[in-house]
């Protein structure tokens, strides 16, 4: 739509997209593009016609998940209202999902080679469970705070990670300049190894004990923002994964949070060399999220 109405009032829907909801299945299927296995630890789905569309989905992407159809169970959305202003309001429905993801064997964790936890207060108690079994496994851990604050009791499970640990969150683009605040706020409280903060349009800051790196944002034409902080997260966690330099893996995150902003849902989510062109060919923007 051009513009997010006001109370009681209305405004035309342009266009309808569906998509994947949560950042832990598009992260996968970034991962899954890049030819790292990856299993989706998740609550099950109904039978009905989103289910049929997220199983077809994850069959698309080749995503393993232990989330399965659940016959007479509705499944849960997620609507998603975005204008030309950049406003991104979301709409959750989500009834049962923290019930199912309590319920959620994480067993798998213990031969994992790495641990990604999406931390929303909506399901906070949940993702806490996931954090303590990764912290059993003594597996490096990814916690993505999707914008969420983060509570004592989340800190707390994190600090003294025996791992490598890294934090991702998102500031708006009118907030860019409050980036590395925020990163070095989280770092305080957790002593994350790193502490990621991503600005839109003004790029991205990593925030360690002894070095701060910055990137900025790729030139590219919006079709969409919805998940973006999840292809992110999937570029990133390649990175990590490969013990990359950070500078190199937030580039290549960048990259796939990028392209996921420039192409339509229904495309296939690029490999490595189509990123590493995008890289070489597309120009950068010139602030960057520490700036």
């Amino acid at each position: 739509m051009g513009h997010f109405p006001s109370a009681n009032q209305g405004a035309a829907v342009r266009t309808v997209e569906p998509s994947i909801a949560a950042d832990g299945p598009m992260a996968a299927a970034v991962l899954a593009a890049l030819e790292v296995p990856a299993l989706v630890l998740s609550n099950d789905f109904g039978d009905d016609p989103g289910g049929v569309q997220i199983q077809a989905w994850l069959e698309r992407h080749r995503v393993a998940s232990t989330a399965r159809p659940v016959p007479d169970q509705s499944t849960s959305h997620i609507v998603i209202v975005a204008d030309d202003d950049g406003t991104r309001t979301w709409f959750p429905y989500l009834p049962g999902v923290l019930d199912g993801l309590m319920a959620v064997d994480l067993t798998p964790l213990a031969s994992a080679s790495f641990a990604y936890v999406d931390c929303y207060q909506l399901i906070e108690p949940a993702s806490l469970r996931a954090i303590e079994a990764a912290r059993r496994a003594g597996v490096p851990l990814l916690l993505n705070l999707g914008g969420s604050s983060l509570s004592p009791e989340v800190a707390s499970a994190l600090r003294d990670w025996p791992e490598l640990l890294v934090i991702q969150t998102n500031v708006d683009d009118a907030a860019h300049g409050e980036a590395l605040a925020t990163a070095a706020s989280l770092r305080s409280q957790t002593r994350a190894s790193w502490v990621v903060v991503t600005a839109g349009a003004f790029g991205a800051v990593a925030l360690s004990d002894t070095s701060r790196v910055s990137v900025p944002a790729f030139e590219i034409v919006v079709r969409h923002t919805h998940c973006a902080g999840a292809a992110f997260s999937g570029g990133l966690l390649y990175g990590l994964r490969l013990g990359w330099p950070m500078g190199e893996t937030l580039e290549l995150a960048a990259a796939s949070g990028s392209l996921r902003c420039e192409r339509p849902h229904h495309e296939p989510l690029p490999d490595l060399d189509q990123l590493r062109a995008f890289i070489s060919s597309r120009a950068r923007l010139a602030a960057p999220a520490a700036g």
